[in-house]
């Protein structure tokens, strides 16, 4: 399973977010069942977002709950191009649109 997880962290969390972050290693920091696919950062905001790719709901959600002290995170399973474009032709279909 994919998911989509964006973060905003909060003013007052700044540092100690920062120095987690630059103290730890990516990969080490994921429960069993949870891959960090990438996270891309907006260092002006303080914010961005991060794809994993894990077995379940409650890996990905492990994950989430070693960083949400700090910051407002969200966390949205997500699929691909091949399963949404069959999605929609299913729905196309029961619409009466095919």
């Amino acid at each position: 399973m994919i998911f989509i997880s964006y973060y905003n962290i909060n003013p007052e969390n700044l540092v100690e977010a920062m120095k987690r972050f630059t103290s730890g290693d990516p990969a080490a920091e994921m429960p069993d069942g949870a891959k960090l696919v990438g996270r891309w950062h907006n260092g002006a905001s303080t914010s961005g977002v991060a794809i994993v790719e894990a077995d379940s709901i409650e890996a990905a959600t492990r994950w989430t709950m070693k960083w949400n002290d700090l910051m407002d995170m969200t966390l949205d399973p997500a699929v691909e191009d091949e399963v949404i474009g069959q999605m929609c032709i299913e729905k196309l279909t029961a619409l009466g649109e095919l």
